[in-house]
């Protein structure tokens, strides 16, 4: 008699076996029909993205700033400064995170993220007004360790970038190549869990705190 794990596992082995073969023309087709799908139900709502997605951020627990892109550095400063944390992070990569000229106020790591690591710094390749979530690819310089290990957790992302649904997002993602990446990450809130005793508990599977810097 098989075990569920044998049947599973048998399962996928005969799918990764059969199927049509990849030739041109099936590719070509299956191109075609990511191109051409329509998304299907989506929640209407008559408000902006960008007040959209703050107002879902914050349902989540989360927290933002709207600022300039030369602001930067001092929001950040500011807002670890008002939890009582050292100002230094591990510095993600990004088009305005690229271009920021770091000062003397902050001391920045430009490596992977560990078990040590208290805040990361990251920049979103674009938001979801819909469910107030952010999305991160990763990459040579953009390691997914930023977006699990750290307590807390700062998320820069231009308010342009903020799209109405989650397939506009995916969207975006297969017209900038981006899918190729490796990871691409979808988080919604600072990390949390109410399978302890059913109390909600912050900081289960990744950071206890989210801030997020929307640059207009």
């Amino acid at each position: 008699m098989k075990s569920a794990r044998d049947e599973i596992l048998g399962t996928l082995r005969k799918s990764l076996a059969a199927g049509e073969p990849r030739t041109a023309r099936r590719l070509e087709e299956l191109r075609s029909r990511i191109q051409n799908s329509l998304p299907q139900v989506q929640p209407h709502f008559d408000d902006d993205p960008l007040t959209r997605f703050c107002h879902k951020h914050v349902a989540v627990h989360g927290t933002y700033d709207r600022i300039r892109s030369d602001g930067i550095e001092a929001a950040v400063v500011r807002h670890l400064t008002g939890l009582g944390l050292d100002t230094q992070w591990h510095l993600g990569s990004g088009p305005l995170l690229d271009q920021t000229r770091w000062t003397d106020q902050a001391f920045v790591y430009r490596k992977t993220a560990d078990k040590n690591t208290k805040v990361a710094v990251s920049e979103a390749f674009a938001a979801v007004a819909e469910t107030g979530t952010l999305v991160l690819c990763s990459g040579p310089a953009v390691p997914s360790s930023q977006n699990f290990l750290p307590d807390d957790h700062v998320i820069v992302v231009e308010s342009h970038r903020i799209v109405r649904h989650t397939e506009d997002a995916w969207a975006m993602l297969r017209d900038s190549g981006a899918t190729s990446r490796r990871a691409v990450n979808l988080i919604t809130g600072p990390s949390k869990t109410g399978d302890i005793e059913q109390t909600i508990q912050y900081g289960a599977h990744g950071p206890r705190r989210l801030h997020v810097l929307i640059v207009e």
